[in-house]
């Protein structure tokens, strides 16, 4: 099986855990999984354990997984790392150029418009922070960043089931915009850092 075939069932099971269609503490059958993939079981255990190491799924007693509960404490634990680093990357990053304003501003009016699929809406608002993240250059960073925000989107698909949270974001993201569209850094850092602050009750009301 190709690179492509491992990264395509890795990204399946991981879409189906954080959308809900895997519900917490549902434990997985592997072939069943591979026949519903078409691939073969291996691969199917190969992005089992890349999800375990990721904090998707946990090992159950004679070598099968199930997937990993919702928690509080790591909503709590992980989101001041997440709003510590974007911030960081976002001031540290030495500029955005027009296309990436563009690129940012494209991403924000798809989530507008997507407000009502609480899925599309959590995916455009991770493609966002990734846009404004990824001009840092920090690969340090980012790979601690990058598998950290893939977990909180599980906790993220829940927030944006209420549009007028969806709309909260929109606002905040569009100020951010502005705020690098001015070239102040700083202003949409601490925006940034708003922005995740302000959706953390939220996500713990709904857990």
């Amino acid at each position: 099986m190709g690179h492509g075939t491992r990264e395509r069932t890795w990204t399946e099971i991981e879409r189906r855990i954080v959308c809900g269609e895997m519900a917490a503490g549902a434990r997985l059958d592997e072939e069943e999984l591979a026949g519903q993939l078409e691939v073969d079981t291996p691969v199917v255990r190969e992005a089992l354990c890349r999800l375990e190491r990721d904090g998707f799924v946990r090992p159950e007693v004679g070598g099968a997984y199930a997937v990993a509960p919702l928690s509080e404490i790591e909503v709590r634990e992980g989101y001041p790392v997440v709003i510590l680093l974007e911030g960081l990357a976002v001031r540290s990053t030495p500029d955005f150029p027009p296309e990436t304003i563009a690129r940012l501003r494209e991403i924000n009016a798809a989530m507008a418009d997507e407000r009502s699929d609480a899925m599309a809406a959590a995916t455009r608002d991770y493609e966002f922070h990734e846009e404004l993240a990824r001009h840092c250059a920090n690969e340090q960073l980012l790979s601690t960043l990058r598998p950290l925000k893939r977990l909180m989107l599980r906790y993220e698909y829940h927030y944006m089931s209420a549009e007028d949270f969806v709309n909260r974001s929109v606002d905040q993201h569009e100020d951010i915009i502005q705020a690098l569209e001015s070239g102040d850094r700083e202003a949409a850092s601490a925006l940034v850092e708003g922005n995740f602050r302000d959706s953390l009750p939220g996500i713990l009301g709904q857990l």
